[in-house]
C-alpha cells in the first residue's frame, strides 16, 4: 500500500538547510535520522509521558522536542523536521500505539502552537528562503496531525484517563487545541500553565497579571468576578461530531474526562473583562491575554 508521505518531499539529510534551520540548541538532523529506524526498539516502560528515556529512539524523541518547544519559542528547524515527525507518528498509528500517539500529538501540538505572529514574526522571510515543496510538506504534515488529533477528540477521550494523571489531561487536550482555531490560544494557555491570564485594557491603558485562576477561583471568587464574567457554561452542547467552536468542545472534553475545575477556569478565558480602571468591556478574556503580551 502506498503511504500517504511517499508524495511528500522531505528535507534530504544531505542538505544545507539542516545547519541553516536550527532548534534551540543547534542542527537537529542526527536525532531526526535516530527517529527513522524501520523497527524502533523501545521498552513499554519508556512509552510514557513519565518515563525516564534511556534508549536511543526516546532520548532522541525527547531532544528533538526539546529543541523545537523550548521555552515555548519557535524554531525554524521545525519547518523541515515535523514531515519527519508525521511519518514515524503513522509507524505508531499503524501499531495502534495509543501512547505514543499521545506523546507526539502532545509535543507536536505546542510546536504548532509557536508558529504564531506573536512567536514567528519572520516567518515570511525564513519561508521566503526555503524551497515552497518543503513548505508545503510543513503545511501537510500539520494537517496530517490535526486528522489525528481529531480522531482523539472525537473517538478516543475515553482512553486518556486511565493513560495519564487527572492533572495531565487539560495540558493534553490544550495541545492538541493548538490544531484547532486559533494557535495563540493554545501558546497563551501553555504559556501561564493554564492559570495566569494577562489582562489589558485598549482604552486606558490599564494592565496587571494578578489574575491565577488556579487560586482565584477557591479564594476571592467575588473579586476575581468583579474583573471577569465567566462564559455561560456550555456543558452538555457539544454534538461530538464538530470542533468548529473551541468554547464548546474543549470545555466538553475536559468535563467528560473529569476535569470540571478546568472546565470553570476556561469559562473565564472566555469571559468578559470589565477594567477596574475605567469600567470599559471587551471579551473573550483571552484576547486580551494577547494583547497584554504585546505590551510587555
Amino acid at each position: 500500500m502506498d503511504k500517504w508521505y511517499n508524495n511528500m518531499e522531505m528535507a534530504d539529510f544531505n542538505s544545507e538547510l539542516w545547519e541553516q534551520l536550527r532548534g534551540a540548541y543547534g542542527n537537529v538532523k542526527e536525532d531526526v535520522v535516530l527517529l527513522m529506524v524501520q523497527e524502533p526498539d523501545v521498552p513499554e516502560s519508556e512509552k510514557s509521558l513519565y518515563a525516564n528515556y534511556e534508549c536511543e529512539y526516546m532520548v532522541a524523541f525527547d531532544n528533538i522536542f526539546q529543541q523545537l518547544c523550548h521555552q515555548l519559542s519557535f524554531y525554524d528547524a521545525s519547518y523541515i523536521v515535523l514531515p519527519y515527525l508525521a511519518k514515524t507518528f503513522d509507524y505508531w498509528y499503524e501499531k495502534d500505539d495509543f501512547g505514543m500517539q499521545v506523546l507526539f500529538l502532545m509535543n507536536v501540538g505546542t510546536i504548532v502552537s509557536t508558529d504564531n505572529p506573536f512567536c514567528n514574526p519572520g516567518s515570511a522571510r525564513v519561508i521566503k528562503n526555503i524551497p515552497k515543496n518543503l513548505i508545503e510538506s510543513y503545511n501537510k504534515s500539520i494537517l496530517f496531525f490535526k486528522e489525528k488529533a481529531e480522531e482523539i477528540l472525537l473517538n478516543k477521550l475515553e482512553l486518556l484517563k486511565p493513560l495519564l494523571r487527572p492533572d495531565d489531561i487539560p495540558y493534553i487536550l490544550v495541545s492538541l487545541q493548538a490544531f484547532f482555531g486559533k494557535r495563540e490560544y493554545t501558546f497563551v494557555y501553555l504559556l501561564g500553565s493554564f492559570s495566569n491570564c494577562l489582562l489589558f485594557c485598549e482604552k486606558c491603558g490599564f494592565f496587571s497579571e494578578d489574575i491565577e485562576l488556579d487560586y482565584d477561583i477557591d479564594g476571592d471568587i467575588e473579586e476575581l468576578n468583579s474583573i471577569i464574567t465567566p462564559a455561560e457554561s456550555v456543558i452538555g452542547k457539544w454534538d461530538k461530531k464538530s470542533l468548529d467552536n473551541t468554547y464548546i468542545w474543549l470545555s466538553n472534553a475536559l468535563h467528560l474526562t473529569g476535569c470540571d475545575f478546568d472546565v470553570q477556569k476556561l469559562s473565564y478565558f472566555y469571559g468578559t473583562f470589565t477594567c477596574p480602571k475605567c469600567g470599559a468591556k471587551a471579551k473573550p478574556a483571552i484576547d486580551l491575554y494577547i494583547k497584554a503580551l504585546n505590551e510587555c
